[in-house]
């Protein structure tokens, strides 16, 4: 359809329509991102705060709208993610909410992103129950207030200065879209991000490694821009991986801390010689009593948590049953705005626990889980806790290419902290 608004009457259907000089990416971008979408969406005069909002299947965008010269009173909404085909269409049931933020009567929307030469056509089509409904949204001006909106969000567009980098993309075996970033040139390394984040957690240490090798890092599923079919499945992840690899050529090394060793171990083991070496920052494997197991429930846990909405609950319960942190130090936590970025991402706890299960309940670790060829450093920090050593010795001892590292004066969050020397420590093992 042209720019502009329509409105059906006999499908009772408001559709508005607007073509912009940026691509798709980028539009996607400002739709998905939180930050992003709070710089223009609403009327003009009008600001966004957004509470909570998490983009894929199931998952809600929860946002509240005022006037900025307080003429009115706040607008709060909710909506329900049903469908997230990425760089092409969001579909969601919105809905106004009250001061507890429940929700009242649902009207589907679909949002379509259609490449336009190097620009793009952004179509939203709000859908309502009968013709009383559509009525009172005309009569409210909520079609107008859309295209205020839509306004405004080319002028974000259309600023340079404002936004991120575009991420290239691969489809997976399954179809999935993976976004990814390449850096660098050299021997091929792919950098995989740990749980709760996505691929800017690694950005320190991908710039570190660029200057000696071609280094890929990128959205896991359910992270970023990259897609998240549902139900989880472990496997699908390795798929992306070999993908991955593909792109630089059939052949790399893996490079993960913490969380992201188990699928960094789990790829090696099933895509054989495609993986060149392995570089492990502290894998917290749990093998005998000097801490205690993980719950064996915490996955399904964690799932109930985050389909209550339970989001800053599941991060305490990671935190503290799985990761082990003391309990005084969670209101610390929460003040830091990272707190709230781990939120977002909550949901994949459940799926970095399902990598993990066997792996962190007080017993030896599986002997026929991996089959592994490849050099693999295990390196672990000076000043980290004695089970983390003691999990290293312990893979060690079952597969035949393992090295044990030690980073001096160095933590469980060197990886991520300590950029350079965990940079020099992968060079020295990876690189004739």
């Amino acid at each position: 359809m042209p720019d502009g608004i329509v409105i059906d009457r006999t499908n009772n259907v408001v559709h508005i329509s607007r073509t912009y000089a940026a691509g798709v990416d980028r539009a996607w971008w400002a739709w998905t991102d939180p930050e992003a979408i709070s710089r223009w969406w609403g009327p003009q005069g009008w600001a966004a705060t957004v509470y909570e909002m998490d983009v894929r299947p199931g998952g809600r965008w929860r946002f509240q709208i005022a006037p900025v010269d307080g003429s009115a009173a706040a607008v709060r909404c909710v909506a329900t993610y049903n469908a997230v085909l990425p760089r092409a269409e969001l579909a969601y049931d919105d809905a106004f909410a009250d001061e507890a933020w429940q929700p009242g009567d649902t009207f589907p929307t679909t949002v379509t992103f259609t490449a336009v030469g190097t620009g793009c056509t952004v179509e939203v089509a709000a859908s309502f129950p009968d013709s009383a409904a559509l009525q009172r949204a005309v009569e409210l001006q909520m079609a107008g207030g859309y295209a205020e909106a839509l306004d405004r969000l080319g002028s974000l567009l259309d600023d340079p200065t404002e936004g991120e980098a575009t991420m290239l993309t691969i489809t997976s075996a399954d179809g999935t879209t993976i976004a990814y970033e390449q850096s660098g040139s050299g021997p091929a390394i792919i950098v995989v991000s740990n749980v709760a984040g996505d691929h800017t957690s690694v950005a320190g240490l991908v710039t570190a490694l660029a200057k000696d090798f071609t280094v890929i890092t990128f959205d896991r599923r359910g992270r970023g821009a990259s897609g998240d079919p549902q139900p989880y499945d472990p496997a699908r992840e390795i798929d992306d991986i070999s993908a991955l690899i593909d792109v630089l050529g059939g052949s790399a090394a893996l490079t993960g801390g913490s969380g992201a060793c188990g699928l960094a171990l789990d790829a090696a083991s099933a895509l054989g010689g495609k993986v060149s070496g392995l570089y492990l920052y502290e894998p917290p494997f749990i093998v005998d009593d000097s801490r205690p197991p993980v719950p064996a429930d915490s996955v399904e846990h964690l799932e109930a948590l985050v389909a209550a909405g339970k989001r800053s609950e599941a991060n305490e319960y990671f935190m503290t049953e799985v990761v082990g942190v003391p309990a005084e130090y969670i209101p610390m936590m929460k003040a830091d705005p990272s707190w709230a970025e781990m939120a977002a991402y909550a949901h994949t706890y459940a799926y970095d626990g399902r990598i993990w299960r066997g792996l962190q309940d007080g017993a030896p670790l599986p002997t026929d889980r991996w089959s592994i060829d490849a050099p693999i450093a295990v390196s672990v920090g000076g000043n980290s806790e004695a089970f983390m050593r003691t999990g290293a010795a312990a893979l060690a001892a079952i597969l035949p290419n393992v090295t044990v590292l030690t980073l001096a004066d160095h933590d469980h969050g060197a990886f991520w902290a300590a950029p350079d020397p965990v940079a020099d420590q992968i060079r020295t093992f990876l690189l004739p």
